[in-house]
């Protein structure tokens, strides 16, 4: 019986959890979809009662997953967005119209899950579901408990083996490939394109950001393979900056042409990342359209308008200026750098930086040399962080500039805080956990789903 929410958080993380013991502690033949099936049989099969919104990419899925759910909120709709990992507090990972579950509806679905996860574990250890799957079908759980209309899934991991991959879906997206959990999803782009459009389903439309030669290919032969029709950026629809992002207006305008409208759109968040992530997600809004759902062009711009994306681009304090972004591998890092040197130009940048030790780390820091100082630390909670010994001799390596040491993410935000020099602007990145941390260490607790101790 689980009677509390503390029990009910000690619960799941009880079982293995490859989130925390990062890529390089487990292979593919870990990941079974048969875990994650039995699992939803023996709750009812929940994933069969919704349609979903599928998305899957190297990066940009959250992004485009929360676009997409805001949109079809403003539209009038009760959605489920399902988002991993999570900033400070398990249960932001699902939420319904934006609003997570309360402590105690928590408690309650997770003493129902861990009746189901006692009889399987029971019954056949090599079923026994992970902290994942549980997080993933709780989702399932909390969205039939709600009465939801329509679901938004990101994909936690490649693709064909993700246990989001159970979902019926009405639309699918892949949003970019780059190299990143090498040893789970292959070594080349091809390779992890293959994992990604392990999503794809017969008749089901996807919408494909994906714009290099070798993952793109990859993905249209499995579409043309599956009999997906096949929505492709920058062939049937595409995005213009109107107006950019400054730091007066903090806003960028953009226009958005698809086969079915054209949208004017204002994004909160800075540069062409978002921008293509935004056209991505008014193109899975239109093959909802084209569909029946009727979500008009005034709820699309107002959903783009009010997405609320912590740790994109996220401005955490004025003076000196301080971002913290979840960029954790070199195509991200390199994006944001540019962003960065794009939006503030000519001012000094210093960087913030811890990583994960299954990361191309060498790769990571060969794209921060657009910075004029590294502040290297570590995440607390979770032990999949590099040494920042490790991580500054590294820097060293490739010769990124001046390398300073910080042994924890309140330290390097003193040390960042007391040498900065006028008009230095200060970023927090290389992994979600650090970019979280440092996020929790400058807001007040109030305002924050702090998980308890």
């Amino acid at each position: 019986m689980i009677a509390s929410y503390a029990e009910a958080v000690a619960a799941l993380y009880g079982r293995i959890n490859y989130e925390r013991l990062g890529s390089d502690q487990y292979t593919a033949n870990d990941l079974k979809l048969e875990r994650m099936r039995q699992l939803l049989a023996a709750l009812g099969n929940p994933q069969n009662t919704l349609p979903v919104v599928h998305v899957a990419g190297t990066k940009g899925k959250g992004t485009v997953s929360t676009y997409v759910a805001s949109m079809l909120q403003q539209a009038g709709y009760r959605v489920g967005l399902y988002t991993s990992p999570h900033m400070h507090r398990l249960e932001e990972r699902f939420v319904v119209n934006a609003v997570p579950p309360t402590a105690e509806q928590l408690v309650g679905l997770v003493d129902r899950l861990m009746e189901v996860v006692t009889e399987i574990d029971q019954r056949d250890a090599s079923l026994s579901p992970t902290f994942f799957e549980c997080v993933n079908a709780l989702a399932w759980m909390y969205f039939q408990q709600q009465d939801v209309q329509l679901a938004v899934l990101e994909v936690g991991l490649g693709g064909r083996l993700d246990s989001t991959n159970l979902c019926q879906p009405v639309v699918t997206a892949i949003t970019s490939i780059s190299l990143d959990h090498t040893r789970i999803l292959g070594n080349t782009l091809r390779q992890i394109a293959g994992e990604k459009a392990g999503i794809l389903k017969p008749d089901v439309p996807l919408v494909c950001g994906v714009l290099d030669t070798e993952p793109r290919t990859r993905i249209h032969e499995q579409a043309e393979r599956v009999g997906a029709p096949l929505i492709q950026f920058q062939r049937d629809f595409d995005v213009e900056t109107l107006s950019p992002w400054t730091f007066e207006l903090r806003e960028q305008t953009i226009r958005v042409t698809t086969s079915q409208a054209v949208y004017e759109a204002v994004l909160r968040q800075p540069g062409p990342v978002f921008a293509c992530n935004a056209a991505i997600a008014l193109a899975c809004i239109d093959s909802l359209n084209k569909q029946g759902y009727g979500i008009t062009p005034w709820a699309a711009r107002a959903g783009l308008a009010s997405a609320e994306l912590p740790l994109r681009f996220e401005i955490l304090r004025e003076a000196p200026l301080l971002l913290a972004d979840s960029a954790h591998n070199p195509a991200s890092l390199r994006a944001l750098i540019d962003t960065v040197r794009t939006v503030f130009p000519g001012r000094p940048v210093t960087l913030l930086l811890a990583v994960s030790r299954d990361k191309d780390v060498a790769a990571i820091c060969r794209e921060l040399r657009g910075c004029d100082r590294v502040i290297v630390s570590k995440f607390l909670g979770n032990e999949r962080c590099l040494a920042p010994e490790k991580l500054r001799q590294i820097l060293q390596d490739v010769d990124t500039g001046p390398v300073l040491l910080a042994e924890t993410p309140a330290e390097a935000l003193q040390l960042a805080l007391s040498t900065a020099v006028p008009g230095e602007v200060q970023v927090a990145s290389g992994s979600l956990f650090f970019a979280a941390e440092v996020r929790q260490l400058t807001q007040p607790l109030s305002s924050l789903m702090v998980q308890p101790a």
